[in-house]
């Protein structure tokens, strides 16, 4: 494999926090990410006019300021990039770093939705389209690509969108020879990525451009399947993310899908920690802390806990429920997806836990330690009894 130079290397970088569906899809964290990304380029000598930034952030959104000018990140921004600037031009080496909200189709493709996707018109990017459009007369000036994409990959069934979910094909080419892809993934099919809205980073972002960091001085591009492995490595120790606690959330990839120079296809799963031990003799929880996790609450107790989360002050404030995460459980908090908007995010944490054996419980347990004696937790705790089943011999509320 020939070497490629930095010089003669080129990027699409792209950050999606906002959406026009509205703020129920706010994702802080890709901008942010996407301009850690840039930097990083631009500090292995990647030139500035060769990286196209394509950005819709939210207010306030971090991550270094570069001196790379950002375009958006809506459909016609994109396909300026893909269908008319990349096709003209050539290098050793095409990075693609994409950050935003993902499903997977009833095909079984990918697809990345862009900034400008709204409630009638659910506009995206077919991922596995263009990563085949890319290998052919299309883009004929890179034959080696590197793909890096931290988004959801959940099936588009369970959101209710695949009758909304408009498909548009790239234009047509011949297969080039001697394409090279490489291509990471944050999530496989099916699966979902955690994000971070308090620290606005995607934990697979974080654990990839930690990697990359390591990678400065040494030869171009890195080696991205000791990268890749290393990534996995993150994901399994548990320290992706940040650690566990208010601080960190316990937020963690779960998946990972990777598709080597070669073609070879491997998807990492990073296995759940092992419990950690309970401590001695705790004191008598405010509510019952041992359920019978095969008898699920039922929608209508879902409903009414989403109701009542969603009317406490406390849990509007997204600090407040990184720290109520924090007290979850790692493998559980790990797998809970954030949303930026107050009410998407309970709903997504209230139907996390109640996918995960004793996950409702263990949320009641954490929300107990929330302003304690206030007409909330007294709310909570009759929920608590009317939904949540004591195991036999369990310790009463």
């Amino acid at each position: 494999m020939t070497a490629a130079r930095p010089e003669r290397t080129h990027a699409v970088v792209v950050g999606v926090e906002r959406y026009a569906a509205g703020p129920a899809w706010d994702l802080p964290g890709p901008a942010a990410d996407a301009r850690r990304f840039t930097a990083w380029l631009r500090g292995r000598g990647v030139p500035a006019p060769h990286v196209s930034l394509l950005l819709e952030p939210l207010p306030g959104t971090g991550g270094p300021e570069v001196d790379v000018p950002a375009a958006g990140a809506g459909r016609e921004a994109v396909q300026e990039v893909l269908t008319r600037r990349l096709p003209a031009l050539e290098g050793d080496l095409l990075w693609v770093f994409w950050g935003g909200h993902g499903v997977t189709d009833p095909q079984g493709h990918r697809r990345l939705f862009y900034a400008d996707a709204g409630p009638d018109d659910r506009r995206n990017l077919d991922l596995d389209a263009w990563l085949t459009a890319f290998t052919t007369d299309l883009v004929p000036g890179f034959p080696r690509q590197i793909w890096l994409v931290d988004s959801c990959q959940t099936f588009v069934e369970e959101l209710n969108l695949a009758r909304t979910l408009p498909a548009e094909i790239p234009p047509g080419g011949d297969r080039l020879p001697g394409r090279e892809q490489l291509v990471l993934l944050a999530s496989g099919p099916g699966q979902r990525a955690a994000n971070d809205p308090v620290r606005r980073t995607g934990a697979f972002s974080r654990a990839v451009l930690d990697a990359l960091a390591g990678t400065d001085g040494g030869p171009w591009p890195p080696d991205m399947t000791a990268l890749a492995d290393g990534v996995l490595g993150e994901f399994t120790s548990g320290t992706a993310g940040g650690p566990a606690g208010p601080g960190g959330g316990g937020q963690r990839p779960t998946s990972l899908w990777y598709r080597s120079w070669a073609g070879d296809v491997r998807r990492l799963d990073a296995p759940a920690p092992a419990a950690p031990a309970a401590p001695a003799a705790p004191p008598a929880p405010a509510v019952p802390a041992a359920r019978r996790p095969e008898e699920p609450v039922p929608d209508a107790g879902l409903r009414e806990l989403i109701g009542l989360l969603a009317g406490w002050p406390g849990m509007t404030d997204q600090n407040q429920r990184q720290l109520v995460l924090g007290m979850l459980p790692s493998d559980l908090a790990g797998s809970i997806p954030r949303l930026g908007a107050a009410r998407p995010d309970i709903i997504s944490i209230v139907r996390t836990c109640r996918r995960h054996p004793g996950g409702l419980a263990a949320l009641v347990d954490a929300l107990a330690l929330l302003e304690p004696g206030s007409v909330e937790q007294h709310a909570l705790e009759e929920w608590a009894a009317r939904w949540l089943v004591p195991e036999q011999g369990g310790a009463p509320g």
